[in-house]
């Protein structure tokens, strides 16, 4: 190392000192900045390079250039250095000196064409670029030749290197930093280019200054002298020309790559506007068209060459054709989009002349020096005929609707009215004397009757739900009453089939809400009857609380249950659970629709839980307002009986005339009649009436028109309105409006119900206008505000009054010794004597219509069951009350003088019963009827004490629900088979 180094036994006074001309050294540090700003563009075009082989060949000739101009910087830097002595250059060694320089660059830009780097990526190529232009600099200051010797300083030298490789690190890292900045890309080369230029001059001259010449000095040559400049700045003109060269060369490469790039774009643009299946057309700022695809020359019938060159609007009719370029000129002049940038309908002007349903959209194509519009247009034709045959088909559907909402009217029109002849004379010929034969095919006619009925309402309701014309009433009402009610109606239905129905009502709970209690009773009717239909054993219970500010409403079965699939299709119109639903118990699936329809109707919403085989639980949520204690009802009409009155009927069919007659008489009015709305203008110009029944659809005149003359009359002669009631078989609200609007006052629905057509009677005759009467004894009106026994639902079970009686009588005679009532001190702590002695009671009682006893008895079973001992002696108190109450009823009605007179028909000998069994058996087998061997049957059953299973079985045969009828005669026989077996 000792020839390369300075030894420091050489004096100062051995070197030879040198400078450096100015001029040189700036050009060289341009060529640097020059060459390194080149080769930096070159790495943006290998950056942007989509082949790998158009990269690397952006990258080597880059690293050429760069390679060349550190080369050159490098001469040009030697050759500024003056010394006073000849200097000459190997040629041999000057070139090879290239070599390292090349690699340098060629390290360097592979690192700069990243498009990102790490930290330890970046230290290894600056230490590689560094070490490359150290060694091309020292092997280029090893081919001067000269008489001196050329030593380096140790210091300088290391320090030389140092600078190298921290100066290219610092251009690498710069190069990168600067893609992070908003400099242009320009600015970033500029940059980026004069840090690594100068580090690249900086790594030079730190090598320079680190050069000592031993020696003596001499004159140098001007020749050479002048020589060196002509070289340097020759050597300058040839690397910038040839960097120059390098770049164009690749910018070139890359426009060649753009250029394709651009017609794989265009070709690909190309394609998908002449394959897009909607319009696409180009125009520019003054509207003329530019490009039109082939959708384009479908939808309007014109060939592109056609349309090309001519303005946009002759694809227009007007008005906008002549309003289009104003709307051009508009946009270009004021920026005010009409019909730029949005899509709207328009209407196309074919070549033809026909007009075609279009959808436009306008887009801005931003070009400099140049506005050009695309628009894209779809034909809606397919579109417009959906939307026209869509209004098409709902106003077929309104009209439809309105069909059959008239179809509904009238055919409940037509079915009511023989449906009023049939229930009302079959009402008056069950009051009449009969065998119980006879009485049992009226009962069944009756019911069948009301089961038509029912269902015609339901389906009318549906029908009004549906429409949004049902209207729910805001009354104050107790909703534990209803509730109450709601169970007393069902609790026989319950008892027949030997289920427990309870109501759960919280005793911190407020009883009075506001709302319809008319409805929301049917909603209660509705669930409860259909969680009695599909319960075989156990229970049903309706149960009350509140949750968040609304009443929920509980209502749980034992029943068959369903499946999540079947529980989600339970509110549709028409569907059960499955088809052998209905095949097993019947009815229409309307039911569960309705309530459905009702509670959403009042603002609530319901879902059912349920599993198979375990039960049902209804939620029902219905935002009741809290409200008071509803006022004394109005008496009706057995509380408040009618006087003797001049009545005026009005129908148009005989049969509901003799009805009619017939109700009305019996009740000792005076009837006067008209078959027709002439008669009764008639009529009542004769004479004054206290009340007019109006039949509302008659013939010629009909009951409306009537009423207006009649009001006419009234109002010219100055005398005091007549009660009008209406007569109709129709229930649409629009026939309710309809009667008020004509003067009417009251309103009675076909069929006939006797006691409220009485009550309505009683409703508009009401006050001042009702008949002087005698005052009722306020005894006989408690008497009759509280019923002790249910007579109807009894002689629905027994067949008839005088039977109940008998079968009332026998059950208080026996009721002390087969159940007693103990005091509350006797009750053990299980209560299991109670219990049974109450639960026989209830049953009992429940099964001959002694409701109030049969709900005393059921509450204080629950009581005892739920080991709520305070105050049992005054339910039992009360019990024994409710037992004399019955008893009084009982002798204060005529059915039991009736019944003393008539004693019971001998009971039918076992042996006929059980042949009677299986005869009715075989029929039931063969899907047939036995009237006389049923008659047989419930007759046993009705002596036996057992009415409930009677009514039960005759209700079976009646749905032709024979599978229920065969179990109860196969348990009835079984049961015949033991007693037989037990008697001596």
């Amino acid at each position: 190392m000792g020839g390369f180094f300075l030894d420091s036994s050489v004096d100062a006074l051995q070197q030879v000192a040198g400078t450096h001309n100015s001029w040189l050294v700036a050009l060289s540090i341009l060529v640097a900045i020059f060459s390194a700003s080149m080769a930096l563009q070159t790495t943006h075009i290998a950056r942007a390079s989509d082949l790998p082989l158009h990269r690397q060949i952006a990258i080597g000739t880059g690293s050429f250039a760069l390679g060349g101009g550190i080369w050159t910087m490098h001469f040009i830097g030697m050759l500024s250095f003056e010394l006073c002595t000849t200097v000459q250059y190997d040629p041999g060694l000057t070139l090879l000196s290239i070599l390292p320089g090349w690699a340098a660059s060629w390290v360097a830009l592979q690192i700069l064409a990243r498009p990102r780097v790490s930290t330890p990526h970046l230290i290894l190529g600056g230490v590689l670029v560094g070490a490359g232009i150290g060694t091309m600099h020292y092997s280029g200051m090893a081919a001067m030749q000269m008489a001196p010797q050329l030593r380096y300083d140790p210091l300088m030298f290391a320090l030389s290197l140092a600078v190298a490789v921290g100066l290219a690190i610092l251009s690498l890292w710069i190069r990168f930093r600067l893609l992070r900045t908003r400099l242009t890309q320009t600015q970033r080369l500029v940059v980026a280019g004069t840090v690594m230029g100068l580090a690249i001059s900086g790594m030079h001259y730190t090598g320079m200054a680190a050069a000592r010449v031993i020696g003596m000095s001499e004159t140098p040559q001007i020749a050479l002298v002048f020589n060196s400049t002509f070289v340097s700045v020759m050597l300058s003109t040839f690397t910038i020309t040839l960097t120059v060269f390098v770049t164009a060369a690749n910018g070139l490469l890359r426009y060649r790559q753009l250029y394709r790039k651009m017609e794989d774009s265009e070709s690909r643009m190309r394609a998908v506007v002449e394959t897009a299946v909607d319009g696409i057309l180009t125009i520019d700022g003054r509207g003329i068209i530019q490009a039109f695809n082939p959708s384009a020359e479908r939808l309007f019938g014109w060939q592109a060459r056609e349309v090309i060159g001519r303005n946009i609007k002759m694809l227009m009719p007007e008005p906008d054709q002549s309003r289009h370029d104003s709307y051009l000129s508009n946009y270009l002049r004021s920026g005010e989009a009409k019909i730029i940038g949005s899509g709207r309908e328009v209407t196309g002007l074919r070549k033809d002349g026909s007009l075609i349903p279009m959808r436009l959209a306008v887009g801005q194509v931003d070009l400099p020096g140049e506005a050009l519009f695309v628009g894209f247009v779809s034909d809606i034709t397919q579109r417009k005929e959906l939307e026209s045959s869509l209004r098409v088909t709902a106003a077929r559907a309104e009209q439809a609707a309105t069909a059959k909402s008239t179809f509904l009217a009238t055919m409940s029109h037509e079915i009511r009215t023989p449906m009023n002849a049939i229930i009302g004379f079959t009402e008056l010929l069950l009051k009449s004397e009969m065998n119980a034969l006879q009485r049992s095919h009226l009962n069944t006619v009756r019911q069948s009757a009301r089961s038509l009925l029912a269902l015609l309402n339901d389906i009318l309701d549906t029908t009004k739900l549906e429409r949004g014309t049902f209207q729910l009433e805001g009354l104050d009402f107790s909703l534990k009453a209803v509730a109450e009610q709601v169970i007393a109606s069902l609790r026989l239905s319950a008892q027949a089939r030997d289920l427990t129905l309870t109501l759960d009502y919280p005793a911190d709970m407020s009883p009075f809400y506001k709302g319809d209690p008319l409805r929301l009773q049917q909603v209660l009717t509705n669930l409860l009857g259909n969680a009695l239909k599909f319960t075989e054993q156990g229970q049903v219970t309706l149960r009350f609380a509140t949750l968040d500010g609304m009443v929920h409403i509980q209502v749980s079965d034992t029943g068959i249950g369903m499946t999540p699939e079947q529980a989600d299709k339970i509110f549709e119109p028409f569907v059960q659970a499955d088809a052998s639903i209905s095949r097993r118990f019947g009815g229409t699936g309307l039911g569960t629709t309705i309530v459905r329809q009702l509670v959403e109707l009042m603002g609530g919403s319901i879902r059912v839980e349920s599993e198979i085989g375990l039960g049902s639980t209804f939620h029902v949520l219905l935002p009741l307002r809290l409200g008071h204690a509803p006022e004394p009802a109005r008496a009706d009409s057995d509380s408040m009986p009618l006087p003797p009155l001049s009545i005026l009927a009005a129908d148009d069919v005989p049969q509901n005339l003799e009805l009619l007659t017939l109700i009305l008489r019996d009740g000792g009015h005076r009837l006067t009649i008209a078959r027709d709305g002439n008669e009764v203008l008639a009529r009542f110009g004769e004479q004054r009436y206290d009340v007019v029944l109006m039949d509302v659809h008659m013939p010629g005149t009909d009951g409306l028109d009537a009423t207006r003359h009649i009001r006419q009359r009234e109002q010219a002669q100055g005398l005091t309105p007549t009660p009008i009631i209406a007569l109709t078989a129709s229930v649409m609200d629009s026939d309710r409006r309809a009667a008020r609007q004509a003067g009417m006052d009251g309103f009675a629905v076909k069929p006939l119900d006797a006691p409220r057509l009485i009550a309505e009677i009683a409703r508009v005759l009401a006050g001042d206008r009702l008949p002087a009467q005698g005052a009722r004894n306020p005894s006989a009106r408690a008497q009759a505000a509280r019923q002790a026994i249910d007579w109807p639902a009894g002689i629905a079970l027994w067949g008839s009054a005088p039977r109940l009686a008998r079968a009332i009588e026998g059950f208080l005679a026996q009721q002390p010794e087969r159940h007693p009532l103990p005091k509350d001190t006797e009750i053990s702590p299980d209560g299991a004597a109670a219990l049974e002695s109450l639960h026989g009671l209830r049953g009992a009682a429940g099964n001959l219509g002694m409701t109030v006893v049969a709900d005393i008895a059921a509450q204080l079973e629950l009581r005892i069951r739920g080991g709520q001992r305070e105050d049992l002696g005054l339910h039992i108190e009360a019990l024994r009350q409710a037992l004399a109450d019955a008893d009084a009823a009982l002798h204060a009605s005529p059915a039991l003088a009736e019944a003393r007179q008539h004693p019971p028909s001998p009971c039918v000998p076992r042996a006929e019963v059980r042949a009677r069994v299986d005869e009715l058996l075989d029929c039931v087998d063969r899907g047939e009827l036995n009237d006389a061997a049923l008659e047989a049957v419930c007759e046993h059953l009705r002596a036996s004490g057992e009415p409930a299973l009677c009514h039960t079985l005759r209700d079976a045969l009646d749905s032709f629900e024979f599978d229920d009828a065969r179990k109860m005669l196969r348990t009835l026989q079984d049961r015949l088979d033991r007693d037989d077996k037990d008697s001596p």
